[in-house]
């Protein structure tokens, strides 16, 4: 059989799929909208057959398709990969009074995957050049639900979930804040800390960071992120003042306490002093979550500090019994 011929019959014995048409090859990525579901993605003497973008699932808007990032699979083992290309993007977010400048960097992102190979606590892959000299990333396709889906799917009362499943999340939220501070201590960041950029591994129920092509030059950023994770955690999901406010079954008192102080810094229509909603949380947790809002009393100023907080905390208010 002809190159192509055996192409074609690899690609439908590992997608499954009855009809395979000529196969385009693509060895240079640097125009990734030409790219599409049954193209050959090229890269260092292997061969990925694409079957569609990636998206991000946020709850509440539309899935936005990541038209620079591709589900594949190499022909040669039959394994699912994803393959990041080059994608310029840069925008500015407000943390309070500051704005931050954000930027993707495939090359950061490239000398992350370097740092944390063999670590699961993160992805694994590990970055190429095409033809174009385009820095591309091929990752590992880990098989799970972001905390994001895990938690919205979680179908209790906040107080259940509370003592039911709350202390095991922020046991393992606590390795992904130690992650984080092994990346600091290494002189650089995460960058893109959301609730749907740790995955739950399906296998082996660790929580694995994903994503790190996004970068800032305020170290910070990482910080105030961790922030939105754990009080996404702690609130079982986005926790509004407009949600709070129409919610009939909260007692008009705790609607009437409710200030302006009482939101994130990050999101000022969300509420990160929990504790006026749900007055069975701990001290400590809720003293956690206090650093976050728009004026804070104190705020940490490492991510080191923020862990070792966090796992007094835990100790105190979370004991294993």
């Amino acid at each position: 059989m002809s190159e192509i011929e055996t192409l074609i019959e690899r690609i439908r014995e590992v997608t499954g799929w009855r009809s395979v048409g000529r196969p385009t090859i693509f060895t240079d990525t640097s125009d990734p909208f030409r790219i599409t579901r049954g193209s050959i993605i090229r890269l260092d003497g292997r061969d990925f057959v694409v079957r569609g973008y990636k998206h991000e699932s946020r709850f509440g808007i539309a899935d936005q398709f990541k038209y620079w990032v591709f589900s594949t699979i190499e022909l040669v083992s039959g394994e699912q990969k994803i393959i990041k290309t080059v994608f310029n993007e840069d925008f500015n977010v407000h943390i309070g009074l500051f704005k931050i400048h954000c930027y993707r960097s495939p090359d950061k992102e490239a000398n992350v995957l370097d740092l944390v190979r063999g670590d699961r606590r993160f992805m694994q892959g590990y970055s190429v050049r095409d033809d174009s000299g385009s820095n591309v990333r091929i990752l590992d396709y880990i098989k799970g639900p972001s905390i994001l889906e895990y938690i919205y799917n979680i179908e209790k009362s906040h107080e259940r979930y509370f003592h039911e499943d709350l202390p095991q999340i922020l046991r393992h939220l606590a390795g992904c804040i130690e992650a984080i501070e092994f990346l600091h201590d290494r002189g650089t960041c995460h960058g893109d800390i959301r609730n749907d950029h740790i995955i739950i591994d399906a296998e082996t129920g660790e929580y694995r960071w994903i994503d790190f092509d996004l970068n800032q030059h305020v170290s910070d950023y990482d910080m105030w992120s961790i922030g939105n994770i754990i009080n996404y955690a702690v609130g079982k999901g986005i926790t509004t003042f407009s949600k709070v406010l129409k919610d009939e079954k909260v007692p008009d008192r705790v609607k009437a306490g409710l200030s302006p102080s009482d939101a994130s810094a990050f999101y000022e229509y969300r509420i990160m002093n929990l504790k006026r909603i749900y007055p069975y949380l701990p001290k400590g947790l809720s003293d956690i979550l206090l650093h976050f809002t728009v004026q804070p009393k104190a705020f940490y100023t490492t991510m080191q500090q923020l862990h070792r907080e966090f796992r007094e905390m835990l100790d105190r208010d979370f004991p294993v019994a």
